[in-house]
């Protein structure tokens, strides 16, 4: 018989796998695909499902709210407001402070990086950042202290 604990593991795994994915279609295209996240979303649901973890829906919808404003201003990409508001779903109200300050660090070195490539470059237009990797790179960083 299959233990709880190997089932969530499984399914941390498996949104890993996910996130991982949404980091190269990121990169790639600068694109976070919203079957991915729809994916994430049953993924997170089922491990609470099968007993692991608390949801947030709270701290989600406040950061929709606030995210889409965002995108409307054209200041963030909607692929990046989605992932991040369906993995706060599965965070801890405690841990979500952590999470958002990890995502800015681990985004930090890319906004610097863009910058500079961007001065040295002398590109009029604006440089899109694949925020994706921040965002995966907190998630996974959150969830081993989580889970």
């Amino acid at each position: 018989m299959i233990s709880q604990e190997l089932v969530n593991d499984i399914i941390m795994l498996a949104i890993w796998i996910c996130l991982l994915f949404s980091c190269y279609t990121d990169l790639k295209s600068r694109t976070i695909s919203n079957k991915i996240v729809i994916i994430i979303f049953v993924l997170i649901m089922l491990n609470f499902i099968f007993g692991k973890g608390q949801l947030n829906y709270g701290a989600s919808a406040i950061f929709l709210i606030c995210g889409l404003c965002l995108f409307y201003c054209r200041l963030v990409g909607a692929g990046d407001i989605k992932l991040i508001a369906v993995l706060l779903i599965s965070i801890p109200t405690d841990r979500v402070l952590f999470f958002l300050v990890v995502i800015t660090f681990c985004g930090l070195p890319m906004a610097i990086i863009a910058i500079i490539y961007k001065h040295l470059k002398k590109i009029e237009s604006g440089i899109t950042l694949p925020y994706g990797l921040a965002i995966s790179g907190s998630y996974f960083l959150t969830s081993i202290t989580l889970f």
